[in-house]
């Protein structure tokens, strides 16, 4: 451990902070802080102009048997340089209080509740501190991710109501929506308080299909986690096991093979597509407009027939391990790859210029569920979202994982911010992807495409993996347990983050348009939920 200091010009104090690395993996400063003074060091990460630090996760760690203590980790993204900072903190036997960073950054507000739900640990000066991830029928006092919750343990069941933040005054409503919808997709309940036809607030109550994810990764070896990392968001299996091999690689001291590192990115840019084709097509269908639904459909289907003759799996399960992947591709395969793609091309292409020039759609879609660059940055929205609101960041270029060293990705941004926005991020990732398909077919080396491990990890050892998937980043911290075990995984899909800034861009619409606006995010319940 070594000393240094961090210096902030408006308190004209000198914080003292501990550089502590021997039990982190991963390219990032790591610093031990006293639990006082998180308010202010964040503060200063958040608001210097010079760091423009946004928060990027924050997670709790039981750390018995080993010692009665929990640790508390903060991780910020720095802004020009895009380097990570972890601020550690620890809070001893029998103390559970820990002073709340959400006054002065909005993004921890989750963050901090799902803390308090799953570890008992009370964030003082947090200013919503309902429960957000323990529905009201939990019994209290019941703490999951705590080690001495057994992970199988059946819950009773108590009587207890959500209690809704509402808005008072002659003519103000309330419409709830959900939890259960038509049609097949998952449980969310959504609350707006509307004066008229404009919405005035709109609140999210989800959780409904939380499933014990981080506990389970807790009763498994580092290199058999793989199933259950693909299945945390079933339409981001590439993208959540890859995060997670990374994470274990890196404790392992692993380092993949190019052609697998290679194989790994076509695969990510395949996921992608899929998904992307589909949301183009359902936001024209949030519209009525049934065209290019049918036909991004049509598309979609192609790339997932696709994913199944290369890998057996339609959403591409299977393909990574600990070490690389499992399958590789012949010349034949990567030749008939490139040929679907500039199939699709050319057919999304006469379609893209159709949804362009199509004049009620335009006016459908443009100023429709605004998120503004501001309010992005103050909830650190992520992915899609935040490149539609002027965002610029991407982890395939910003933290290059995978082969994107060595494939530059062209980073699509835009600053308007509404659903028009988020539809043309969309189609030109699109084209971006298929671009990046055939580069990877011209660059593909030779070689193998995975290695076995050869060591364990040290127990606690952790690390830290970022995967830019479809919806956007996607965040695995993993810590080794005795003999080959999980201590604990963190996992943070993008839709986490994204979230709560829903709940600011219907604001001012009416509440027919919250389909097409909820369908322009299109975040997961389930990656939500875990």
């Amino acid at each position: 451990m070594t000393e240094t200091r961090f210096y902030d010009e408006e308190l004209k104090v000198a914080f003292p902070l501990i550089v502590q690395d021997e039990a982190a993996k991963g390219e990032f400063s790591h610093f031990l802080v006293p639990k006082d003074l998180l308010p202010a060091i964040t503060h200063h990460l958040h608001t210097q102009p010079s760091l423009h630090g946004r928060l990027t996760l924050l997670w709790a760690v039981d750390n018995r048997p080993i010692r009665d203590a929990y640790g508390l980790h903060y991780l910020f993204t720095l802004g020009a340089s895009r380097s990570w900072v972890v601020l550690s903190t620890e809070l001893a036997e029998g103390d559970r209080l820990f002073p709340s960073i959400t006054p002065h950054i909005h993004a921890a507000m989750w963050y901090e509740r799902e803390i308090r739900d799953m570890f008992g640990l009370i964030p003082q000066g947090h200013p919503d501190l309902r429960r957000l991830v323990r529905h009201e029928h939990w019994p209290k006092g019941t703490h999951p991710l705590k080690k001495n919750f057994p992970w199988d343990h059946v819950l009773g069941r108590q009587q207890g109501e959500h209690h809704f933040r509402r808005i008072e005054g002659e003519g103000v409503f309330e419409v709830p929506v959900g939890p259960i919808h038509a049609g097949i997709i998952e449980p969310g309940h959504f609350r707006f308080s509307v004066a008229g036809e404009p919405i005035m607030q709109l609140e999210l109550h989800h959780f409904w299909t939380h499933r014990g994810v981080e506990k389970l990764f807790e009763q498994q070896t580092l290199t058999a986690a793989v199933p259950l990392a693909e299945r945390v968001s079933g339409d981001t299996t590439i993208g959540h096991s890859l995060a997670y091999c990374q994470a274990v690689e890196s404790l392992l001291h692993i380092e993949v093979p190019r052609r697998g590192r290679y194989l790994r990115s076509l695969f990510l840019e395949l996921e992608r597509l899929h998904n992307h084709l589909g949301d183009v097509g359902a936001i024209c269908n949030d519209t009525a407009y049934a065209l290019p639904h049918a036909h991004c459909g049509r598309m979609k289907e192609q790339i997932m027939q696709l994913n199944d003759k290369l890998t057996g799996s339609r959403f591409l399960r299977g393909v990574n391990r600990v070490g690389g992947v499992e399958i590789d591709l012949t010349v034949a395969q990567l030749a008939e790859v490139v040929a679907e793609m500039d199939h699709i091309e050319k057919d999304f292409s006469e379609l893209e210029l159709i949804i362009i020039h199509n004049a009620s759609l335009t006016d459908r879609l443009e100023t429709t569920g605004v998120l503004t660059e501001r309010t992005a940055w103050d909830h650190a929205v992520v992915g899609v979202v935040g490149r539609a609101s002027g965002l610029d960041q991407d982890l395939r270029r910003d933290r290059p994982f995978a082969a994107y060293d060595e494939l530059p990705v062209k980073v699509v941004n835009y600053r308007y911010g509404d659903v028009r926005a988020r539809i043309r991020v969309r189609m030109d990732e699109i084209h971006e992807s298929m671009r990046l398909v055939r580069e990877i077919r011209l660059k593909l080396p030779q070689g193998p495409v995975a290695v076995e491990p050869s060591r364990r990890a040290q127990a606690r050892e952790w690390a830290l993996s970022a995967v830019e998937g479809w919806r956007g980043e996607i965040l695995y911290m993993v810590m080794a347990g005795e003999n080959g075990t999980i201590h604990r995984c963190k996992v943070r899909d993008p839709s986490f983050a994204n979230w709560p800034a829903i709940q600011q861009a219907v604001l001012g619409n009416i509440i027919p348009d919250f389909p097409l606006i909820n369908k322009s995010f299109n975040l997961s319940y389930a990656g939500n939920d875990l």
